[in-house]
């Protein structure tokens, strides 16, 4: 690939940057675990290809893990927000992930999650727990089992690295496909022996049927909010006769159509400047979850976990730039056409 002869170039003007080629790899499981073979020092970082950490990531990360904690998730936020109406939700998406849902389930549940991209893991344990090729989600899978061990993950949303979003729908598809079906995968793994480990507080077992049970269940019980209110419809002869003021009814459709609103204004308080200065961003992204996004997310985990019940695991490179999609397409349909 081109960007080869532009990383050897950059290792011979600075001899601390040790370029690896890893042959036939498919995966970021399959670099990192080649990687670790050549790896030196008391804690290692982790990222993608596409991120830009700040200069003063590691030394903040350090601090973490010099107090006691043996991983440490920054926060991942995107740097091509205006580039596509995609980029500009998922811009926002990742605020609420990375400044709100993150740092709160740490401090609610007492245990963090490595995500992928902007971690730090003591290099001793990342030796020990390695990665896992054959799972999709192979950062979830490590942090479950090092989580099982009894280690301690911390988040950091002042811990920034900026990243490129997906900028089609159907790369975001696809990403999206493979996270679902990836904590599918950890979720029926690893549920039981969580439930099971003496090494787990009461606390990290509640936050672990959360984060492993209901997360996989709330696509399904959402998914039946149209047929149920069709069969009340039918039942009692029209939308019209239906009682609306039921107090649980209005009360569970008043917290549900609260909690939108409620995490969009946070992530927007908490939000990387970068970000929180687009406030029509927000507002933006609160429609789009409103009337689409909220239910695509629902439908993506539904067929994932129907692809894992069939054994489709197909992993794709996500494209991040829209001339890196129109590329992708173009050499898909000379392939197809070349067949």
């Amino acid at each position: 690939m081109p960007v080869e002869e532009t990383l050897a170039e950059m290792a011979r003007a600075d001899p601390r940057l040790k370029v690896i080629r890893v042959e036939g790899s498919e995966s970021k499981a399959q670099n990192v675990n080649a990687a670790l073979s050549e790896t030196t020092g008391e804690f290692i970082g982790i990222f993608d290809a596409d991120h830009h950490p700040e200069p003063n990531g590691f030394r903040r990360a350090w601090r973490w893990l010099d107090s006691g904690y043996d991983i440490v998730q920054g926060h991942c936020a995107v740097r091509n927000g205006d580039e596509t109406w995609v980029s500009r939700m998922v811009a926002v998406e990742f605020e609420a992930i990375y400044a709100v849902s993150h740092p709160g389930r740490a401090r609610l549940h007492h245990f963090g999650i490595f995500g992928g991209s902007n971690g730090y893991w003591k290099a001793h344990l990342l030796h020990e727990i390695r990665m896992h090729a054959f799972m999709l989600t192979e950062d979830i899978d490590s942090s479950i089992r090092a989580l099982l061990e009894g280690r301690r993950i911390a988040s950091d949303p002042l811990l920034i690295s900026r990243e490129l979003a997906p900028v089609t729908l159907r790369a975001l598809w696809n990403q999206r496909m493979r996270w679902a079906q990836g904590w599918f995968q950890v979720s029926y793994r690893y549920l039981w022996k969580g439930l099971a480990s003496r090494r787990l507080t009461l606390r990290q077992k509640l936050g672990l049927i959360q984060l492993l049970t209901w997360r996989e269940l709330y696509p399904w019980i959402a998914n039946q909010m149209v047929p149920i209110i069709i069969f009340w419809s039918i039942k009692y002869g029209g939308l019209a006769r239906i009682d609306w003021l039921v107090p649980i009814f209005v009360m569970t459709t008043i917290f549900t159509l609260g909690t939108g609103p409620a995490q969009t204004l946070l992530a927007w308080r908490l939000a990387n400047r970068d970000i929180g200065r687009h406030r029509g961003w927000f507002v933006y992204y609160l429609v789009m979850s409103s009337l689409f996004y909220t239910a695509f997310k629902n439908l993506i985990a539904v067929v994932a976990q129907v692809n894992e019940a069939l054994q489709q695991r197909r992993w794709k490179v996500t494209p991040r730039t829209a001339r890196a999609a129109a590329t992708e397409a173009q050499a898909a349909g000379t392939s197809t056409t070349g067949r």
